[in-house]
């Protein structure tokens, strides 16, 4: 029998190795949709039974966000036992176990409104994530399109997210999260990347206000090629035709 690899042995117990906190406490459950509504909400689709896949699914955060506004079609997996787990207590039941990497393969619907893959594509292996985000545009209607959330390499923080999880495998920054994209067939003019803003509190703005003037300061030295966005996630949405 082969031994399990390291990255193995944390998804079995993720949540309990990685200490996360999870909206199944109410406060958690307070700060995390505030935060989801800053960042994300203009990119909600407008009907409510749009078709959405939430792909690495975790502790069901989002998947709860979303049902909590009204969504109703909704799917998700996660490769953790123990994520998994969580989202059926949240009432996720529909939540399963399943690798990203054979996103192909899934047993649901063909063609999703929206896709979200939020902190998950840092931890594929990097000579996989060009064939995972192409399956995902293969599952995406028409005019559908994906949501990512990825660690800002950009960032002057950007290290320290690059290994503050042990399943991390690479990084991106704004310039090359649009480069694997396009090399997964997303076409540069349906790629969108933004800051990923989502403080909800007044020391939270006050910490945002020193990011940006932080990040300009340390980029100074840096020619035009300097990254534009200063903070720790980057945030993308692409579309399909």
């Amino acid at each position: 029998m082969t031994e399990p690899t390291t990255t193995q042995r944390l998804f079995e117990r993720y949540n309990t190795l990685t200490r996360r906190p999870t909206v199944l406490d109410p406060r958690t459950r307070a700060v995390v949709f505030k935060a989801f509504w800053r960042t994300l909400g203009s990119w909600l689709p407008a009907d409510r039974r749009a078709c959405i896949l939430d792909i690495g699914s975790g502790e069901g955060a989002l998947l709860a966000f979303l049902r909590d506004q009204g969504y109703t079609n909704l799917h998700g997996f996660d490769l953790s036992p123990e994520n998994v787990a969580i989202c059926h207590r949240l009432g996720l039941t529909f939540v399963q176990q399943f690798d990203a990497l054979r996103l192909s393969e899934f047993p649901g619907p063909d063609h999703y409104d929206v896709i979200f893959a939020i902190d998950l594509v840092e931890h594929l292996p990097k000579q996989a994530a060009a064939r995972f985000l192409e399956q995902v545009w293969e599952h995406l209607a028409p005019g559908g399109y994906t949501v990512i959330q990825t660690p800002n390499m950009g960032s002057v923080f950007g290290v320290y997210h690059r290994y503050y999880d042990l399943s991390h495998e690479f990084g991106l920054n704004e310039k090359s999260a649009r480069d694997l994209l396009m090399v997964a067939g997303f076409r540069n003019e349906d790629i969108e990347i933004r800051p990923a803003w989502n403080a909800t509190t007044l020391p939270g703005y006050f910490r945002e206000v020193y990011l940006r003037l932080l990040h300009r300061l340390v980029f100074l030295a840096e020619d035009a090629s300097r990254p534009r966005i200063p903070t720790k996630n980057l945030l993308i949405r692409a579309r399909r035709p």
